[in-house]
């Protein structure tokens, strides 16, 4: 997966709480506050996301229902286990840019699956003004692999199982939504982080945009396909989770931007949701996000001409009302990802960028661009330059 790297942090001017860092001495920026306080609340996302999702497979032990367990576990599982391989064999720790005590040293593999590496990066940011990158890497990760997925699962027992009528489905009920919408959050945040980090120049506002827009995303998604399978429960799920797979596939080959073996493992997380940032140029994506989003606009259609024909099938009317309600949520958040996705798409155009720059450091000699009105300067990321690759200079102060 190519997640933001990591690199030097580079001069940058003093607006917008920014402060500027001579690059001669290697000294690191410090860290404005806007930006420790989104690592604050994103760590805490995704406490709260972890901890509700080894809450909800509790409880799917605790009632026997032990299909729902192995899905949730098995995801919970795959997601730790990925980024625990990433950590110690693949990204690695950070190193070298500041002394932490000991904490750009890896830890164990151990260490790793029991999620020690994203509060210790979380600690080096806060504490420390460390480099946000490798902390947004991990929490893209855990939002793609581990929110996304379990949001479907959760969605899905609500259709078929958590079904209002007793005191105790009344509890599980409610800890599945509040687990659900979590992870409608913890996507939206994970990937918008993920576009503020690979720009030079991003306002808050258009990365506000991008999280709203995710998690209209993953919301009309997950839910389209929960009542989907609820009605044409039990071979609807698998039958249409295989069925995108090999269409998102299909067009990795077609597009020819990665190779077929890592498109056999990005086309996992496409499922459910487009993952590269919107600003990277259309061939640099695995599916290109306008193939991407026709062929989510074609099921949504399809589907819902299947849920439409199933819909009155229910054996209760607790159940229909169950049904109802991921209807309105699928409903409300597609009407949502059309409202907002037009308006983050023609700004993503306008400063697009290409992700495969050789050499940051040559590229950093050109003139930047010049739109303040819709880009604001962004702390330190793996793409701290235009759509150009220029980085601007000419706020730079006096030696």
């Amino acid at each position: 997966m190519d997640g933001p790297g990591r690199s030097a942090r580079p001069l940058q001017a003093t607006r917008d709480g920014f402060q500027p860092c001579l690059m001669d001495t290697g000294a690191p920026v410090p860290m404005p506050h806007w930006e420790r306080n989104l690592v604050i609340v994103a760590l805490v996302v995704h406490v709260m996301d972890v901890g509700l999702d080894l809450c909800v497979a509790a409880l799917f032990v605790a009632h026997a229902e032990w299909v729902f367990f192995l899905g949730a576990a098995g995801v919970i599982f795959w997601a730790w286990l990925v980024s625990s391989l990433y950590i110690s064999f693949g990204g690695g720790a950070p190193t070298g840019d500041i002394d932490t005590d000991g904490l750009s040293e890896r830890p164990s593999f151990l260490l790793n699956f029991a999620q020690v590496q994203i509060f210790a990066e979380a600690y080096r940011c806060i504490f420390y003004s460390g480099d946000t990158d490798y902390f947004h890497t991990l929490r893209l990760m855990e939002a793609i692999l581990e929110s996304a997925p379990n949001s479907l699962v959760q969605l899905y027992a609500l259709v078929i199982w958590a079904i209002p009528g007793g005191i105790e489905l009344e509890h599980a009920a409610s800890l599945l939504r509040i687990s659900v919408l979590c992870s409608f959050v913890s996507v939206g945040l994970g990937l918008a982080m993920w576009e503020q980090k690979v720009q030079f120049r991003t306002s808050s506002g258009y990365v506000a945009a991008v999280a709203i827009m995710r998690a209209f995303e993953i919301a009309a998604r997950s839910a389209t396909l929960a009542v989907f399978s609820g009605l044409t429960h039990p071979y609807g799920f698998f039958w249409s989770l295989a069925a995108d797979y090999c269409i998102m596939l299909f067009l990795i080959v077609r597009h020819q931007s990665v190779q077929f073996t890592y498109g056999l493992f990005v086309a996992l997380p496409l499922v459910l949701v487009s993952l590269e940032p919107l600003v990277w140029r259309r061939e640099d994506h695995a599916v290109p996000k306008d193939s991407y989003y026709l062929v989510r606009v074609a099921e949504f259609v399809v589907m819902w001409m299947v849920i439409i024909h199933k819909q009155g099938q229910q054996t209760s009317s607790a159940a229909e009302s169950s049904v109802l309600g991921c209807e309105v949520l699928a409903l409300f958040s597609m009407l949502g990802l059309f409202i907002t996705l037009p308006f983050v798409w023609r700004v993503a155009r306008q400063h697009e960028l290409c992700r495969d720059v050789a050499d940051w450091a040559e590229e950093a000699s050109k003139e930047a661009m010049n739109d303040d009105a819709l880009y604001s300067e962004s702390d330190g990321s793996s793409g701290d330059f235009d759509r150009h690759g220029d980085r601007d200079f000419d706020e730079l102060p006096p030696e």
